[in-house]
C-alpha cells in the first residue's frame, strides 16, 4: 500500500513538473519557434502555424518568425496570408532578404508577377545580392516575358482584353487560367495557379455561347432549315451561316468573340498555294485536300441555290469560316437534347493526348464547364484532347500535326476481282459495291484494322459461297462514321481467319496495296491508294 501511494505521488509530481515546463516554454518565443520549425520540417504545416502564431503573440516584431509562418502558409497554398506575413517581415526589417523572398514567391503563385518583380527590383542592394533572390528574380523575369510576348498596345492584345471583359460581363468564370501568346497568331491557355484534379477552372454560361438551334433561327438559317438541304456537313454549314450573318450586324453582341477568331487561315491545307502544295507531292493527302475543297464547294452551292441571299457571302468567306467552325465546335447535351456549339475561350485550349481535362454542359450550373482530370502546375499549359486522330485529319481539319502520333492511318482500298468465280455472289453480299477504302493503322486492336482484315479475307475467299452468306448473316448493323471521316466504316463484317492459305493471300494483298501506295507520285487518278487484288495472290 505504501509503495502504491508513493508511486502515485511520484507520477502526480512528474505530471505537474511537465506542465510547469510546458507553461514556461509556451512563454518563450524562441522555443515556440523551434517547435514550429520542427513541425514544418515534418510536414505538419498547420501545427507549425499554431506554434509560430503563439510565438508572434509574444514577440510581434520578430521578422524571422513572420517569414517562417509565411512559408507554412505557402505550403498550404494560402498565398494571400503568405504575402501578408512576408510583407510584415519586410516592414520590421527593410533589409531582410527572406521577407522579400517569401512575399515575392507568394505573389508569383497568385499570378501577381509584375508586382513581385517591382518588389524585388526596388529592394535594397543587399537584398538583391542574396542568391535566392537572384534566382527568384530570373524566374520572375522569364514569367513576365512569357506573359507579355505581345506589347499591351498590340492590336491582338487589345482585341483579346476586350473579349475577356465581355466574357466576364456575361458571367463567365475563369480566374484560374490565363492566355499566353507565342506569336501574334499562336496562343495557348495556361494555369494561373495550381489546378488540382477535378477543379472546375472554366465556366461559360448558356448566354455566352452559340448553339446550332440559334443558327437555325436566323433569317438565313430558318430558310436553310425549311428547304431541308442535303448538306454534306450540316452542323458546320449552319454555324458558319450564323457567324457570317453576325459579322454583318453592327454592334452585335457577339462582336468581341467574332473579332478574336483567327484572321489567318492559311495553315489549313485547303488554302495552300500551288507552291505550298508541291511539298505534298507524292502523298495521298493531296487527294483528301481536293475532296475537302469539293465538299465545301458543294455545300456552298447547295445553300446559295436554295437561299439566293446567301450569295452575299463569297465562297472564300464561307470556306474560311467553315474551317474555323470545324476546328472549334463542341458536341454537347443541354437538358437531355444533343446539339453543337461554339464556346468562347473553351475553344482556345490546344490539343494534347492523353486527356488532361474534361468538358461538358452542366444542367445544374446552366453552363459549359471544363475541369482538370489531373493536377496541373502553375504556369503549365492547359490542354484539351481533340481525340485520337490520324495526322491527316488533324492537318486537314485543324491545320496542325502531332509529332510521333500513334494514331496515324493510311487509306487503302481493296477491290473485288471481276474475274473471281465468286464475284457475283460477293457483290450481292456487299450491295454491289465492288471496293472498300479502309483507313489502316499500326494498332492491330483498332476496329478499323479488324474491318480491314475481315474484308480482305472476304475478297480473297475461295470455296463454298454459302460460307460467305453465313458470315453475312452474322455481321452487325451498319454503322456510319462521323462527318470528319472520309469513309463509311466497313459494314460490320467480322470474319475471323478462315485458313492458313487465306491468311497468306491476305498478307500478300497487304504488301501489294502498301507498295502501290508508296509508289504513288501524281495527284491523279483520284484514288491514290487503289489496287486490284491479284487473282493469283
Amino acid at each position: 500500500g505504501i509503495n502504491a501511494e508513493y508511486m502515485g505521488i511520484h507520477f502526480i509530481n512528474k505530471v505537474m513538473t511537465s506542465r510547469k515546463k510546458e507553461k514556461k516554454e509556451d512563454k518563450d518565443p524562441a522555443t515556440l519557434k523551434e517547435k514550429g520549425n520542427k513541425a514544418f520540417q515534418n510536414g505538419f504545416f498547420e501545427k507549425a502555424i499554431e506554434f509560430y502564431t503563439k510565438a508572434l503573440s509574444l514577440e510581434p516584431s520578430n521578422e524571422l518568425i513572420l517569414a517562417n509562418r509565411s512559408a507554412a502558409y505557402f505550403k498550404l497554398e494560402e498565398f494571400d496570408k503568405a504575402v501578408s506575413d512576408g510583407d510584415a517581415a519586410i516592414q520590421k526589417s527593410a533589409e531582410f532578404a527572406k521577407g522579400y523572398f517569401r512575399k515575392a514567391s507568394a505573389l508569383r503563385q497568385i499570378d501577381h508577377v509584375e508586382e513581385a518583380l517591382t518588389l524585388i527590383q526596388s529592394a535594397p542592394e543587399k537584398v538583391r545580392e542574396d542568391p535566392n533572390i537572384k534566382q527568384l528574380l530570373t524566374e520572375l523575369q522569364q514569367d513576365f516575358k512569357e506573359d507579355n510576348f505581345l506589347p499591351r498596345d498590340h492590336p491582338e492584345m487589345l482585341r483579346f482584353n476586350k473579349f475577356i471583359n465581355w466574357l466576364k460581363s456575361e458571367g463567365a468564370n475563369f480566374d484560374k487560367i490565363k492566355m499566353r501568346y507565342y506569336s501574334a497568331d499562336y496562343r495557348g491557355v495556361h494555369a494561373r495557379c495550381r489546378l488540382r484534379k477535378n477543379d472546375v477552372f472554366l465556366v461559360i454560361p448558356r448566354n455566352a455561347f452559340i448553339t446550332l438551334e440559334m443558327a437555325k433561327a436566323t433569317p438565313i438559317g430558318s430558310k436553310m432549315e425549311k428547304a431541308k438541304l442535303n448538306l454534306l456537313s450540316p452542323k458546320h454549314s449552319f454555324l458558319s451561316s450564323f457567324v457570317l450573318q453576325e459579322r454583318r450586324i453592327k454592334d452585335t453582341k457577339w462582336e468581341p468573340y467574332l473579332d478574336i477568331l483567327p484572321k489567318c487561315t492559311n495553315n489549313f491545307p485547303i488554302f495552300f498555294t500551288p507552291e505550298e502544295k508541291k511539298w505534298l507531292e507524292g502523298s495521298p493527302f493531296l487527294d483528301q485536300v481536293e475532296e475537302k475543297i469539293s465538299d465545301v464547294k458543294k455545300d456552298y452551292h447547295t445553300i446559295v441555290t436554295a437561299v439566293p441571299e446567301f450569295s452575299q457571302f463569297s465562297f472564300e468567306e464561307f470556306s474560311q469560316v467553315r474551317m474555323l467552325i470545324s476546328s472549334r465546335i463542341f458536341g454537347i447535351c443541354i437538358n437531355g437534347l444533343k446539339t453543337d456549339a461554339l464556346v468562347p475561350l473553351a475553344d482556345m485550349l490546344n490539343h494534347k493526348r492523353p486527356q488532361q481535362t474534361a468538358w461538358e454542359f452542366s444542367d445544374k450550373r446552366n453552363s459549359f464547364i471544363i475541369e482538370s482530370k489531373e493536377n496541373i502546375e502553375r504556369g503549365e499549359q492547359v490542354y484539351d484532347s481533340y481525340g485520337k486522330k490520324c495526322n491527316s485529319r488533324f492537318f486537314l481539319n485543324y491545320g496542325f500535326i502531332v509529332e510521333n502520333n500513334d494514331a496515324n492511318e493510311v487509306p487503302l482500298r481493296i477491290e473485288l476481282d471481276p474475274s473471281d468465280p465468286l464475284f457475283e455472289a460477293k457483290m450481292k453480299i456487299v450491295g454491289n459495291n465492288s471496293s472498300k477504302k479502309i483507313r489502316v493503322s499500326e494498332d492491330l486492336t483498332e476496329k478499323n484494322m479488324q474491318h480491314f482484315f475481315s474484308f480482305a479475307r472476304f475478297a480473297i475467299f475461295e470455296g463454298d459461297p454459302m460460307k460467305l452468306y453465313t458470315y453475312q448473316f452474322q455481321q452487325n448493323a451498319v454503322k456510319k462514321s462521323d462527318e470528319d471521316d472520309d469513309e463509311v466504316t466497313y459494314q460490320g463484317t467480322n470474319i475471323p481467319p478462315i485458313s492458313i492459305e487465306n491468311e497468306k493471300k491476305v498478307l500478300t494483298l497487304i504488301l501489294t496495296l502498301s507498295l502501290d501506295c508508296l509508289l504513288y507520285t501524281s495527284p491523279s487518278p483520284r484514288d491514290l491508294s487503289t489496287s486490284r487484288m491479284p487473282s493469283s495472290a
